[in-house]
């Protein structure tokens, strides 16, 4: 199985895909809600809002203060928001709605600069250190939830992949995939439970009851 298969596999049977997708909802609504062109609020203010509160929804979908944790572990890269789940980290990117592919990771922070610049096997690159920032982690794969939304109308991107170093000007990713109902499915999180029908119940319509008629001997009676 490539890459791509299987780190969407593996994220969404533990439920990460879901819950990143409920995080994004629940996070755009309360900027949205809390904060107003009209009151003064202005681009720069919507963006570094709608980052800081989706990190905190994260941290509640995934449970990660929950006193029993889960297959999903916070996992930040140099200070940078991260969350893990097996050999899959997630960074947070905000981009600009309609134009997630449009992202240049060779003008973006030093940390997303050498996650864009992680070896990938089907494209492989020459992978140099950057000054100043420590190498990842071995034998973790760092993609990149990238999100965005608009108020009027609202509306909703939220993607997954792996980046790529695009100094060249070609294309933003190694592979991508938009996290919506065609491609997620049904949430694993939620088992379906099959109904089991009661022995007895109230509720039950009442049995029919029929007169029956009389045979002649009963009559003689």
């Amino acid at each position: 199985m490539d890459e791509k298969r299987d780190a969407w596999a593996t994220l969404r049977a533990a439920g990460f895909l879901h819950a990143a997708r409920e995080a994004h909802r629940e996070a755009t609504l309360a900027v949205f809600g809390g904060m107003s062109r009209s009151a003064g609020f202005k681009e720069r203010s919507f963006g570094t809002s709608s980052f800081d509160v989706l990190e905190s929804w994260l941290d509640r979908v995934f449970g990660i203060d929950d006193d029993e944790p889960g297959p999903i572990v916070r996992d930040d890269l140099n200070n940078s928001p991260g969350w893990r789940c097996g050999r899959y980290r997630v960074l947070l990117k905000r981009h600009r709605f309609g134009a997630v592919n449009a992202l240049r990771w060779d003008r973006d922070s030093r940390t997303k600069q050498a996650v864009a610049r992680q070896e990938f096997a089907d494209d492989p690159q020459l992978a140099l250190e950057i000054p100043g920032v420590p190498a990842d982690t071995p034998g973790i794969v760092t993609l990149v939830l990238a999100h965005s939304a608009t108020e009027e109308p609202l509306q909703l991107e939220l993607y997954l992949g792996r980046p790529r170093f695009n100094d060249d000007g070609g294309g933003a990713w190694h592979w991508v995939r938009a996290l919506d109902d065609a491609s997620l499915g049904a949430d694993p999180r939620r088992k379906l439970v099959e109904p089991t029908l009661p022995l007895w119940t109230d509720d039950a319509a009442d049995v029919v009851l029929r007169r029956r008629r009389a045979t002649s001997t009963e009559t003689a009676w």
